[in-house]
């Protein structure tokens, strides 16, 4: 039995290249891309990370020692100890400070460091008033009405965000941040076409901008512009080397899009050293080490996508193939009977699995040769497939007849599986030859010479290649049957 793996490439359930004697290669494609993360999405990074979120330094975990407090009256002194616990990083004791100079007088600076807080703790409906206020008391003032964009914005408030940045763009036409985050958000709503244009001006405005070359890669990827996302995130990662989620996007593009799979290979090898917390990233790594035929590294690879993920049944998939591979390079018992636990635990996580089906009834019987297992597995899948895949049910009634015929010596059984394989195919194609050839050669090993030769007979024109061989073989049971 012969495994072919040179699928054509869709999504997770697509369709699967079947040849001759050929069950179906169990790797699958599928399992999502490493933008929307983890197994259902088409892209890789973008649910795993938050766009760039200011560009001034954030909280961190060495801060500057505290000034000394001086008794405070009025909200200005206040309002200057707030300042200077700021710049110390002292930032909750910032933010008791500005509070009490609120309380006290309005002053669009304290709101402003107020919301700028709260956004550094990620509390951003707490961010939004205070930021509103200032914004009213200083409505020209582009870094404030930044801020309560990213407020709004972090809040999935994205009309409110968007006119406030397009507000910081016509009071500075030439900061490129208000774009980027303006692309973001189009992305982000699934408007890609409306993202291009604010994302080219940011990298225009800031050649250096990373992350903007990394949302307009994406951009791309949705749009199918595969030459210009590589483009724009190659720029991405030369500019900033330890850019996993760049990466990640680039081995998508190759991944999913033009097939470039050494490519693929190495964007997410390289994704994952910076990026390690992506199970897509890993499956889709070791799915290239699979086609590569570098099962070792495919094993590994696989692991680490089950160990973030343990229902992963696609990476568990993957393993059972690669662990298959290994046992057959090493004839190893020990790894075909890992791929079996493998193919198993993936059809336990999703009931139905097609091709996980495919990889334990070909293991059970190329590897394992147990072929009432073997034939078992194929069963399954033929229930599971042959109302909603007729050329994958055939190919797999190919196999168990074979199985049958040769192994189990079930002739009946075998001629059953023949006869329900002709009904899937069209008389005019070499596989209903197939599935006609292996009836005569049934009937035949039934003793029912007469009906092989009338099955012979009913070939019809044009097929003399097949007519001779089988004639001579009917022939030849025949004459044995006559001695």
């Amino acid at each position: 039995m012969i495994i072919f793996r040179h699928l054509s490439h869709l999504a997770l359930a697509g369709a699967l290249s079947l040849t001759a004697g050929v069950v179906v290669a169990q790797h699958d494609v599928g399992g999502g891309s490493t933008k929307d993360a983890a197994t259902g999405g088409d892209s890789s990074t973008r649910g795993s990370r938050a766009a760039v979120k200011r560009t001034r330094a954030t909280t961190t975990a060495v801060r500057r020692p505290r000034p000394p407090v001086r008794r405070a009256t009025t909200a200005e002194q206040y309002n200057q100890q707030g300042d200077e616990l700021f710049e110390a990083k002292q930032y909750d004791d910032a933010l008791d400070l500005y509070l009490k100079a609120v309380q006290l007088r309005p002053i669009a600076s304290a709101y402003y460091h107020i919301g700028w807080i709260y956004n550094d703790k990620e509390d951003y409906d707490q961010a939004i008033p205070p930021l509103q206020q200032s914004v009213r008391l200083s409505p020209n003032d582009a870094v404030v009405l930044s801020e309560l964009g990213f407020s709004y914005r972090s809040s999935k408030r994205y009309g409110d965000a968007l006119e406030m940045y397009r507000r910081v763009i016509s009071l500075k036409r030439d900061d490129p941040e208000p774009y980027y985050h303006i692309g973001w958000i189009y992305n982000d709503q699934d408007q890609y076409a409306q993202a291009i244009e604010p994302l080219r001006q940011a990298v225009a405005l800031k050649s250096s901008y990373a992350e903007a070359y990394e949302e307009l890669g994406f951009a791309n990827y949705k749009l199918n512009r595969s030459q210009e996302a590589i483009t724009a995130y190659q720029s991405a990662v030369q500019i900033k080397p330890d850019y996993g989620a760049a990466y990640l996007g680039l081995g998508d593009t190759y991944y999913y899009q033009t097939k470039q799979y050494p490519q693929a290979l190495e964007a997410y090898r390289q994704g994952v050293r910076f990026k390690d917390d992506n199970p897509t990233a890993f499956y889709n790594l070791a799915w290239c080490y699979n086609e590569l035929n570098r099962y070792a590294e495919a094993a590994a690879a696989a692991k680490r996508a089950v160990a973030l993920k343990a229902d992963y049944a696609e990476a568990l998939l993957e393993l059972g193939f690669a662990n298959r591979k290994l046992g057959e390079a090493e004839q190893n018992s020990r790894l075909y009977n890992e791929a079996v636990s493998n193919y198993r635990e993936a059809i336990r996580l999703k009931p139905g699995y097609g091709l996980a089906y495919s990889g334990l009834g070909d293991v059970y019987y190329s590897d394992l040769k147990q072929y009432p297992e073997a034939i078992a597995a194929y069963d399954q899948l033929i229930a599971e497939v042959q109302h909603d895949d007729s050329r994958m049910a055939f190919s797999v009634m190919e196999d168990k007849a074979e199985c049958l015929y040769w192994y189990a010596h079930r002739y009946q059984d075998a001629l059953d599986t023949w006869d329900a394989a002709i009904k899937l195919v069209d008389p005019n194609t070499l596989r209903w030859l197939r599935a006609q050839n292996g009836r005569i050669t049934m009937l035949a090993r039934l003793g029912r010479i007469d009906e092989a030769w009338s099955a012979h007979d009913e070939i019809g024109p044009g097929r003399r290649r097949w007519r001779r061989r089988d004639r001579h073989r009917v022939g030849s049971w025949r004459s044995r049957a006559n001695e």
